[in-house]
């Protein structure tokens, strides 16, 4: 009988020893499981760092604020805006005319005339805000003085600059015009350059001698300058 309690005692002994093996060994199991993960993850934000930086532009691409950046961010983007500004002029012909006669007047804000981004129109100039290179351009169509004009005549036409830097004006384009055959009127004249201009620089069109210009419609007569 004690042999009998003894055998059944050492079955009991044997499963419990049994079971806490089996869940040792799962707990072992599970544990393994979970830094299998942990690792993944790791590795995975790694990866997304390493893009990141090569990238470049961490703070911005990856989410994260940029506080220190933030002056610099705000100043760059004043400089784009200072960039950005394309100061342009178109004037149209006027019949006014100065007292000599030789430097003309121009339309500034009526019809197809316009100021734009810093561009002024003063004293019959255009004054540049902004030193760069830009393009200027006029044209000017005659009506002839009586009926006909003279074979003989010519007209010149210059677009001429000023400035408190220089001694003394510069033209700096310059153009002719004759009687166009059978018609007996001069021929239009368009001048156009790309220029290095400077700020405060003062440009007046002229025309010698004086003769009558069509003003009649505002595509006929005209000039102006844009910054390229």
């Amino acid at each position: 009988m004690e042999t009998s309690i003894e055998m059944l005692q050492e079955g009991r002994n044997q499963v419990t020893s049994s079971s806490h093996s089996l869940h040792a060994q799962d707990k072992s199991i599970r544990s393994l499981k979970w830094a299998v993960a942990f690792c993944f993850i790791l590795l995975a934000a790694l990866v997304l760092f390493t893009v990141c930086l090569l990238q470049g532009g961490f703070a911005l691409r990856c989410g994260f604020p940029d506080k220190k950046d933030k002056g610099q961010m705000d100043r760059q983007e004043g400089l784009n805006l200072e960039t950005e500004k394309r100061p342009k002029a178109h004037l149209t012909g006027t019949r006014q005319i100065d007292a000599s006669g030789q430097y003309l007047h121009w339309e500034s804000k009526h019809g197809l005339a316009f100021l734009i981004d810093g561009m002024i129109y003063s004293n019959k100039s255009i004054v540049i805000p902004k030193e760069g290179y830009y393009f200027v351009y006029s044209q000017l169509s005659f009506r002839p003085a009586g009926s006909t004009c003279a074979d003989d005549k010519s007209i010149v036409q210059n677009i001429t600059r000023f400035n408190s830097n220089y001694p003394e004006p510069e033209i700096i384009l310059s153009g002719i015009s004759f009687c166009t055959k059978g018609s007996k009127i001069y021929q239009p004249i368009f001048l156009g350059g790309l220029l290095h201009l400077k700020t405060g620089d003062q440009l007046k069109v002229d025309i010698r001698p004086v003769t009558p210009i069509d003003t009649s419609v505002n595509h006929k007569t005209f000039f102006g300058a844009f910054l390229v």
